[in-house]
């Protein structure tokens, strides 16, 4: 099976075009074929949508998960493979590469504007009409794991004694290990996010 350029009508072999790459003809077109991923991300439900998030937007992927979104990051990832990786497992790609919807024919990306965290999250949340207090610090941000709670007796083991003394919840990421537990810090997230999202809406 063959891919030809709409423009000369040259023939290209369709097996370097797998996941919507794309080649410039030598008469200076661009040939590919259109890969059609939103067709296999159909969730019910928006909380269900999963991003598979480009090398520019690692703090962007550690806000989605804090308001509990499955936001794969991969450092050092190129291209080819970020696509891949959406393709296979069916995740909305977020990326700032301007050039990659040329390259790759790809249907179901979005292409961030800001290179501010919280005003692109802003526009994910936005564009994708998320539901985000729902499932606040219900995911490990650093893993991007779904957390589980721990019992005051098991977090003793593993958290200082100091938070011990002011801290009643906890959860645990089941990958990393990392102990978590309402602190100071979670009320300054909690209120960037309100001021973030609540603001805009």
């Amino acid at each position: 099976m063959s891919v030809f350029c709409p423009k000369c009508g040259r023939e290209y072999d369709i097996t370097l075009f797998q996941y919507g790459r794309t080649i410039e003809c030598a008469c200076g077109s661009r040939v590919g074929r259109e890969v059609k991923i939103r067709s296999l991300i159909v969730p019910d439900r928006p909380e269900e949508l999963r991003f598979m998030v480009d090398v520019m937007l690692g703090r962007l992927a550690r806000w989605l998960r804090v308001i509990g979104y499955d936001a794969a990051y991969q450092e050092g990832i190129d291209d080819g493979d970020l696509v891949r990786l959406a393709i296979d497992e069916s995740r909305i790609l977020l990326t700032r590469d301007r050039t990659l919807p040329t390259e790759w024919w790809i249907d179901n990306y979005l292409l961030i504007d800001s290179t501010r965290p919280m005003v692109q999250l802003r526009q994910v949340v936005n564009h994708y009409d998320l539901p985000w207090h729902e499932r606040l610090f219900s995911r490990c941000t650093v893993c991007n794991e779904p957390l589980n709670p721990l019992s005051y007796e098991q977090a003793s083991e593993r958290v200082p004694v100091k938070v011990l003394e002011h801290a009643s919840r906890f959860a645990g990421c089941p990958v990393c290990e990392r102990v978590y537990w309402e602190g100071s810090h979670v009320d300054r997230m909690r209120k960037r996010l309100d001021e973030t999202l609540l603001r805009w809406v």
